[in-house]
């Protein structure tokens, strides 16, 4: 008979997402790696409530931008030649495109990036440093430029409406292609690449890029003595969890954290439809999901010990219900710690004006770094929940 472990890992598997991985929510790192992911979130969220309180504006502290695709590009590092490639280009078999016959080859079954890709091989190039591999968020190409009646310029490269104002929107209006970038790599190999948020290399000025730097100025932010309270409430409430219980519910919920699991896909739920994050909802969560792959199912044995396999995880869960209870309040209170400081810093929103379907709203959110290691604070009941209930652009990531 399987054991609940494989049961587990056999279900996180088929549930995974085969797509590229993305920047990971602050409050979910201790439910992906436990102590060592706590410990990164605290520590992320601390440093980012320094960078607000010091003023400072420096690559430790930037803007999400909702941009795409993202795109790798500069000049190979063995080559010397210039190319684009999406973030493929650190495959274990690499697509690296230097010409528009490349792209058309490696990414032909996706028309919608082949003509972004080729966009950006033909006007990166004219911004890019002589040396140098740097990745950022596409945010338009000229078609997808709005002229505004009202003298602005917008683009819609995602779920986000970005629109651009006076002078700034004149360059959008002229630019053939329009760039964020937030990352600089450092090697002599391409696979071996390490990625980094300072971009020590200095860009040259094109009328045909609009390239938006994403470091915030926390400085015109005001974080007020109460919101200070607030989140250092949150931050108290979190480290004591963590400080009284986080060995035991690390080594109890293990099996259904990481990327994939069914804490992650739970949690993600919660943003859709709002709830509240629970033991109980969680157990509800595999019990859908079993029943939806069951229905799935040719034979009746097979439905039958995929059932087996949830109500196993469902017992198990509601035998260290306090556990599981415990972490999803620490998710909460790094949560609402978290959200503290993207209210602080959407004070200063930054020289763009955004809107989702029509309605005004915040940015994105932003990125604190922590030992070279990037984390996003999202506001996940504003922008997550929009992101996730919309449907997503055909080849748009591809």
């Amino acid at each position: 008979m399987k054991s609940l472990r494989h049961f587990i890992v056999e279900q996180t598997e088929e549930g995974a997402s085969r797509q590229i991985k993305h920047l990971t929510h602050v409050e979910d790192r201790p439910l992906q790696t436990g102590e060592k992911g706590f410990s990164h979130a605290f520590k992320s969220l601390s440093a980012a409530a320094d960078h607000i309180k010091k003023g400072k504006k420096t690559s430790e502290l930037t803007t999400k931008y909702d941009g795409s695709p993202a795109i790798v590009y500069g000049h190979h590092p063995k080559t010397g030649k210039f190319f684009v490639a999406s973030k493929s280009a650190f495959n274990k078999t690499p697509k690296i495109n230097y010409t528009p016959e490349d792209i058309e080859k490696n990414h032909g079954h996706a028309p919608g990036l082949v003509e972004k890709l080729k966009d950006a091989l033909t006007h990166l190039k004219k911004i890019a440093p002589k040396e140098g591999v740097f990745q950022g968020d596409l945010m338009f190409s000229q078609k997808d430029v709005v002229h505004n009646p009202n003298g602005s310029a917008s683009f819609t490269p995602n779920t986000i409406t970005y629109s651009a104002h006076g002078l700034e929107a004149q360059h959008v209006k002229k630019a053939k292609v329009g760039i964020v970038v937030h990352t600089q790599y450092n090697g002599r190999n391409l696979a071996d690449m390490k990625a980094s948020p300072d971009i020590t290399h200095k860009f040259k000025a094109s009328p045909d890029v609009w390239n938006k730097p994403p470091i915030h100025d926390a400085g015109i932010a005001n974080f007020s003595p109460k919101d200070q309270l607030t989140f250092n409430k949150h931050m108290e409430a979190a480290q004591k969890i963590h400080t009284e219980h986080g060995k035991h519910i690390y080594n109890i919920t293990e099996p259904h954290g990481g990327e994939g699991g069914h804490l992650a896909t739970y949690i993600n739920q919660t943003v859709r439809n709002e709830s509240k994050p629970t033991a109980q909802g969680l157990q509800q969560h595999i019990l859908d999901k079993s029943q939806a792959a069951q229905d799935k199912l040719k034979t009746a044995a097979k439905a039958q010990e995929k059932q087996r396999g949830a109500q196993a995880e469902v017992s198990y869960i509601q035998k260290n219900r306090d556990a599981y209870d415990n972490l999803l309040k620490m998710h909460q209170h790094l949560a609402s710690a978290k959200n503290v400081l993207v209210h602080t810093l959407n004070q200063h929103p930054g020289t763009l004006s955004h809107h989702i379907e029509g309605k005004e709203t915040h940015p994105e959110g932003y990125v604190v770094t922590h030992k070279n290691e990037p984390t996003k604070l999202v506001n996940r009941a504003e922008f997550s929940r929009a992101n996730l209930m919309k449907v997503r652009k055909p080849n748009a990531n591809v």
